[in-house]
């Protein structure tokens, strides 16, 4: 799970990367175009970290429920 924690972080830096100039472009006065490139590499990050996201809370809504499960006292 920390590895998956960690892998999402690490789609954060090129997601940021692109996204601080991309913003730069769309802010300034000089309307120019953004990369094709960009936008699939920043679309592909953005799925990658939900894919991500997902997985994680998955795995610990599962942990919760199985650490519920064997927390609650037994009446045998």
């Amino acid at each position: 799970m920390e590895k998956l924690i960690i892998l999402r972080m690490f789609f954060y830096f090129p997601l940021f990367g692109l996204l601080l100039p991309d913003a730069g472009i769309l802010l300034s006065k000089n309307q120019g175009h953004i990369p094709l490139g960009h936008v699939a590499i920043e679309v592909s990050a953005i799925l990658c970290i939900l894919i991500c996201t997902a997985v994680i809370a998955r795995n610990k809504k599962r942990n919760q429920n199985h650490t519920d499960k064997t927390n609650e006292a037994s009446y045998s």
